[in-house]
């Protein structure tokens, strides 16, 4: 293999000669405007021979040898004047000259007569004559995923060699051997390219590969100069083409039109997709522990303990080329999805050298208001707390779960009394804890990009990208809350509500992102490229709770809660592929590195209740709560990531040349340590005098030096050991697929990946004679923390998949595709702890006893493709789930309690719809103006056994979480200096949590509800001549009111809306 590497490097290392003379010659001429083909424009050649550009934008003649004059007149499709040449051709006898004119409005124009890149150092050299003839193959490729680009017209300088690649983007000529060669390729989707110094032996053959980028981007001078931007739609939607899978590609390009901000919020617009709390994902309405979110195709650690994916809210926009949602599996991604597979593809590099800046403003209808808040740390702008809020180190050193050691209180059994009293000195310290009304803040960012490569010689080559942003984001919401009883007599819920309360919130988002790739290539035979990635959010929250929270209706409870959380996510990978060929057959092998971390961190979320137990309008002041209050929480959790893939694609040519044998090997190690602290203070004596802001009672009772037997407030180690957890997840994967064309029409994709998974899940509990799981009760061993490992695995299972592709012709295709994949409980999901919910006002509860899901999943997808950048696609789905885990509530007779359940069985099946279309089929007039959008309706039928019937509300219900229609429409106006988009976003309503029965199947509480807002967003976008860009955003125009409810609307316990937001941004590329 080395010898057959070795020999096709050296055959494709450049010889650069100039072509011998000969007697005739030819002219092409190419025009380009923002990199599209200028159609039926104007040619004049010696001011008497008129020709017209076609559908490429080209004219070829022939011509005597000798000096011609070029006149070039540049007209837009709407015949708006672009430009004007004069130029002077020289026409060498039996050579092509070319002239490639770039006409723009913003950079100016230029052109290009005849000078292929790579040749200018040899100009000096003397010419030698052709040796004779070889074959010069290749293939055409996108720069985005590599997908084959077909109909691309290939030129050969200096020959009559004019022609177009297949479908698969291949093209093969025979052209002279034993002299320097320039290939040009153009295609009207995208940019022109041109490789220099390709040398043909005689009787040899020389295989090259040609990249080109998306049509939005200049020429000049036949090198890509202007950004490159990635994924674009015309490279997403030849991409999604191409695709063995039912899949949906977003890129880059339609992300910043429509102006999201985040994965999350960009990805709600896929086909199917529903968004859920900002940062989560449903894909045809499974749930997000469906589905499996990777970065570059290696797998994510991620920052939030009570999930196993990555929340999508800590990737910017501006680090994504573009984001594949693949909802049917293949054999070379992990089975381990339900909903979908996404794939979110960083940044790479562009082909041209540029600094771009950008500066950004934010805010909401709430911006200036006066909301809830309260001090934080002098660093919180940053992201990151500076020591402010940490609970004292001497306090968590005492009170550490340590295996075979037993609890501690902060008592005089333990402690001594001055240790107690500086106990709770240090507790308190000198934070502030009183609830603030602060006007909302405007948010901003500031964010720099560049771009920079470097071409050693023709062949090796130098990457060098790089993006960092910096952003805060404030918003505020005002929730009405209640709560409804079960009327048993009538079978319905109590008009009336129980209870009644109201949530007073703010939320301030500090993020930081970064991006850092440099990749080497060499020849397009061997690539690699480094990526590092760096995201981190701040958030600081303030909640404000009033209401009937407890079981006692004349209680008014008041909840202040201030919040501080830290996600960070740090992933370094390594990536590339060789080309190679063994025995005359060619391969290409892939390999991949990572190694990722996450990190939550919660130092101090500090919640206090106040009491008015006279009713909410007695007049009389409330009163902290004795017991159970003034709580510390510390979360610390930790992910790391150690993953790698190597894979070979041989092509073994059965049928076509595209036939493939595809053999990989995935392994990744997974381990998560999440640890939760807790403590509170306890109030001696009478609790109703203490009634003033709670620092002024720390003022004058917990922070001065009191005698111990004189405290009014002492505290309390409420730490638990089940709300500490460990897990480990060790996965190796084996894949084997055959990729085969029997015929032209039909593509066939067959795969099976066998996967060997082991997901340990270890809680921590205090020993005792009722609690001692999986062992006989040891006395020795009572009263002391100990642990127990709950294990599911999957060993040598086998998950087959199948996919068919019938081109019925060029602009039609047919897909369907069968998979198998399973899905495991999210690694807290299978815990026994109870920790509280971060987002709500909650306590949630593991099920150690989950069993995984597995699921076989159908589907068929007609797609039509008007053009490059226009298609309408509709498609059917049908997936079987064996055991498939749900949200629940438990009955609770204060806060509520959720938690997880597998059902029986489920079924699900749907339509989706999707398409792009540019509205001139109305009017010429209407050419710029595009109509964009998707519809998703989805039915499904869950079954639950016997004794689930006992506590749960429903049987052959919906899924819990599926929301069944979900539309997104979109209009927009794209011109190269302008960019007007209208978004409209609905989910229909689903079920939030399922509703639990009570006293025996007595009392049955229906299932719980939630009808979310729709969306509407308009983004203008401004294109300026000398590199200045405007963008201005205004979201959630209707500012709807997203409803939570039991039995219907009328019975809604919660309600609020988020308000209507703007942004405006602005950069500079220089």
């Amino acid at each position: 293999m080395k010898k057959a590497v070795r020999f096709l490097l050296v055959m494709i290392l450049p010889v650069i000669i100039f072509a011998s003379e000969s007697k005739e010659g030819t002219l092409s001429v190419l025009l380009f405007s923002d990199g599209k083909p200028l159609v039926s424009n104007e040619v004049k050649i010696d001011g008497s021979s008129i020709y017209k550009t076609d559908a490429d934008g080209a004219v070829k003649v022939t011509l005597s040898a000798g000096k011609h004059q070029v006149e070039i007149f540049g007209k837009t499709p709407s015949r708006e004047n672009l430009g004007y040449f004069k130029k002077p051709v020289l026409v060498k006898e039996n050579r092509n000259t070319e002239v490639i004119a770039t006409l723009s409005k913003r950079d100016g124009n230029s052109i290009d007569i005849d000078t292929p890149v790579a040749v200018s150092v040899i100009k000096d050299k003397e010419e030698e004559k052709a040796t004779g003839t070889g074959i010069l193959s290749g293939r055409v490729m996108s720069s985005e995923g590599n997908i084959p680009i077909g109909g691309a017209r290939v030129f050969v300088r200096g020959t009559d060699v004019d022609m177009r690649t297949d479908e698969s983007g291949y093209f093969t000529a025979t052209v002279p051997s034993g002299k320097a060669l320039s290939i040009s390729v153009v295609h009207s989707a995208y940019s022109a390219a041109t490789i220099g110094g390709i040398v043909v032996k005689k009787d040899g053959k020389t295989s090259k590969t040609v990249k080109l980028t998306p049509a939005s981007m200049e020429l000049e001078e036949f090198v890509v100069l202007a950004p490159k931007v990635e994924g674009s739609i015309a490279d997403i939607m030849q991409e999604e083409k191409k695709s063995s899978a039912v899949t949906n590609i977003l890129g880059s390009e339609e992300m910043s039109k429509k102006g999201d901000s985040d994965a999350a919020s960009a990805l709600k617009r896929v086909t199917g997709v529903t968004l859920i709390g900002g940062k989560s994902i449903y894909v045809r309405g499974l749930g997000d522990r469906y589905s499996n979110i990777e970065m570059n195709s290696m797998p994510l650690p991620s920052p939030d303990p009570t999930k196993r994916v990555v929340p999508l809210d800590i990737f910017p926009s501006g680090v994504i080329g573009s984001m594949k949602v693949q909802k049917s599996a293949t054999a070379d991604i992990p089975a381990s999805f339900g909903g979908g597979y996404v794939d979110i593809r960083t940044k790479d590099n562009a082909n041209d050298d540029y600094v771009k800046v950008t500066l950004g403003l934010k805010g909401n209808s709430n911006t200036g208001k006066n909301v809830v808040d309260y001090q934080g740390s002098s660093t919180d702008w940053t992201g990151f707390d500076d020591g402010y809020r940490d609970i004292d180190q001497s306090i968590l050193d005492e009170t550490r779960i340590v295996i075979g050691e037993s609890p501690t209180s902060f008592t005089t059994r333990y402690y001594l009394k001055e240790e107690l009293s500086e106990f709770i000195q240090n507790y308190v310290g000198d934070r502030k804890y009183n609830i603030e009304y602060n006007p909302l803040p405007l948010g901003g960012s500031a964010g720099i990009e560049f771009s920079k490569h470097y071409d050693i010689d023709d062949e090796n080559k130098i990457t060098v990208f790089g993006n960092y942003e910096y952003s805060q984001e404030h918003e505020y919401r005002e929730e009405t809350i209640a709560k409804y009883e079960y009327d048993q007599e009538n079978g319905t819920m109590y008009d009336n509500p129980s209870s009644t309360g109201f949530a007073l919130r703010s939320f301030s988002d500090y993020s930081q992102a970064g991006i850092f790739n440099i990749g080497y290539s060499f020849a397009d035979v061997f690539n690699v490229k480094y990526t590092k990635l760096y995201t981190h959010n701040g958030l600081k929250g303030t909640k404000l709770s009033v209401g009937e929270f407890g079981s006692n209706p004349n209680e008014i409870f008041n909840y202040y809660d201030l919040e501080w959380e830290e996600r960070t996510l740090l992933a370094d990978q390594i990536n590339g592929d060789l080309k190679y060929e063994i025995f005359d057959t060619k391969s290409e092998f892939g390999f991949g590195y990572e190694k990722a971390s996450a990190q939550l961190n919660q130092p101090n979320n500090f919640r206090y209740i106040y009491v008015d137990d006279d009713g909410l309008d007695s007049g009389e002041p409330a009163y902290l709560q004795k017991t159970s209050n003034q709580f510390a929480k510390r979360l610390a959790s930790n992910d790391d990531v150690d993953a790698f893939y190597l894979k070979n694609k041989l092509f073994i040519d059965i049928f076509s040349e595209e036939d493939y044998l595809d053999i990989g090997y995935a392994g990744s190690i997974k381990k998560r340590k999440s640890q939760l602290d807790s403590y509170g203070i306890k109030i001696n004596g009478d609790e109703t005098e203490f009634t003033d802001p709670i620092d002024t009672i720390y003022d004058e009772y917990v922070r001065p030096d009191i005698w111990f037997d004189d405290r009014r407030f002492t505290l309390e180690n409420n730490t638990q050991a089940k709300n500490y957890f460990d897990a480990n997840v060790d996965e190796s994967d084996w894949y084997q697929s055959i990729f085969l064309k029997p015929v032209e029409s039909l593509e066939v994709l067959l795969g099976l990946r066998e996967v060997n998974v082991e997901q340990k899940t270890t809680s921590y509990y205090l020993y005792s004679r009722r609690e001692h799981p999986g062992e006989e009760y040891d006395p020795s061993k009572n009263n002391t923390y100990q642990k127990y490992d709950r294990i599911l695995e999957l060993e040598n299972e086998l998950f087959p998949s199948a996919s068919f592709k019938y081109i019925v012709d060029e602009n039609n295709t047919i897909d369907v595709a069968y998979a198998k994949t399973y899905i495991l409980p999210d690694l807290r999901e299978a815990s026994s702890g109870i920790y509280s919910h971060p987002y709500e006002i909650a306590d949630v509860k593991g099920n150690p006893d989950l069993n995984y899901t597995m699921i076989e999943s159908y589907d068929i997808k007609y797609s039509h493709y008007f053009s490059s950048t226009e298609n309408i696609k509709v498609g059917l789905f049908y997936k079987k789930l064996d055991q498939p885990i749900e949200d629940t509530m438990v009955p609770s007779s204060s806060l509520p309690i959720y938690s997880f359940m597998n059902s029986q069985n489920a079924t699900m099946y749907g339509i989706e719809f999707d398409g792009r279309k540019k509205l001139d089929f109305i009017s010429e007039r209407m050419n710029d103006f595009y109509v964009s959008g998707n519809f998703t309706y989805t039915d499904s039928d869950v079954t639950i056994g016997q004794a689930q019937e006992e506590l749960l509300t429903s049987n052959h219900r919906q899924l819990q979480g599926l929301s069944q229609m979900v539309i997104n429409l979109g209009l927009s106006y794209e011109i190269s200096e302008r960019s007007i988009t209208l978004a409209y976003n609905k989910m229909g309503e689903r079920i939030r949590k399922l509703g639990m029965k009570e006293d025996g199947g007595e009392v049955v509480y229906p299932d719980y509800m939630e009808n979310p807002a729709a969306i509407f967003d308009v983004v203008w976008i401004e294109n300026f001549d000398n590199g200045f860009n405007l963008k201005m955003k205004f979201g959630n125009l209707l500012d709807g009111e997203t409803v939570w409810y039991q039995q219907d609307e009328d019975h809604a316990t919660n309600r609020y809306k988020t308000g209507r937001t703007f942004s405006f941004s602005a950069s500079y590329k220089f």
